[in-house]
């Protein structure tokens, strides 16, 4: 079903298909272990049992209708202090992707990585690092894309199948979203972080708009940047405040 890219320079040249596993990242974090693990090896289930997304909650997924994977990066000459990169770069690719094949629609970026289109959630990536300072040795990247399915638990998330109203071929997308990480990585590999940051700002959501938030409480605020170790930088009331991921919600 999912065969080994013939586009792509490195990423997708083994591919495991797996019907049914607990969890994609862990599996891929597992291979690390392993002397023979290659740069770009992906893990893609139909049905992942114990999906795990950003603040330990749970990523829940229909079998066979949406797409399911985690890649192994080797990104080693990335710095530790820069590694809210990587989160740009999934986050990118795959909204490069959604725009390709959605042109029509908004496609933004919800910090740090979540994909929405109009307004819902489409996609959501969990990046585990593996560190050797002052450099990653490793990094596991899982995403999953709302492709077929068009029942969900919460009227804030959304599907290709619904905006579309056509069905959507996952092997076909996989071979797209693939090639649209191997680009975006590639900027990364080459330092290009700017570059990155820029595109990442120009698709977050709430940028330069005030939009309420809660922390220890409610209040109103302007996202004005996201600094380099990946925090919010939110001005509320003519005062910049910096937020980690667990510290703010967006309402």
């Amino acid at each position: 079903m999912y065969k080994i890219l013939a586009k792509t320079l490195f990423l997708g040249k083994r591919v495991i298909y797996m019907p049914t596993c607990h969890s994609t990242n862990d599996i891929a974090a597992n291979m690390l272990e392993k002397p023979d693990n290659q740069e770009g090896i992906v893990i893609v289930t139909d049905n992942q049992t114990s999906g795990k997304g950003q603040r330990g909650n749970v990523w829940h997924s229909e079998p066979g209708l949406n797409l399911t994977f985690s890649i192994i990066l080797k990104p080693n000459t990335l710095q530790i202090k820069h590694q809210f990169n990587l989160n740009m770069m999934a986050s990118l690719a795959v909204s490069d992707m959604l725009k390709e094949l959605l042109p029509t629609e908004e496609v933004k970026v919800k910090w740090p990585n979540d994909v929405y289109v109009n307004e819902k959630k489409i996609s959501g990536i969990l990046i585990e690092n593996t560190l050797k300072p002052p450099f990653l040795e490793y990094a596991v990247v899982g995403i999953g894309l709302n492709v077929n399915q068009e029942r969900f638990g919460s009227d804030k998330a959304t599907s290709m199948k619904r905006i579309s109203r056509q069905d959507h071929s996952l092997p076909e997308l996989f071979e797209l979203l693939i090639f649209s990480l191997e680009k975006r990585y590639m900027q990364l590999k080459s330092r290009e972080y700017p570059l990155l940051k820029t595109d990442y700002m120009t698709h977050l959501i709430g940028f330069r708009h005030s939009r309420r938030f809660r922390s220890e409480y409610e209040f109103e605020g302007v996202i004005e940047d996201v600094s380099e170790e990946g925090k919010l930088l939110i001005n509320i009331k003519g005062q910049r405040k910096a937020f980690d991921l667990k510290e703010i919600t967006f309402l």
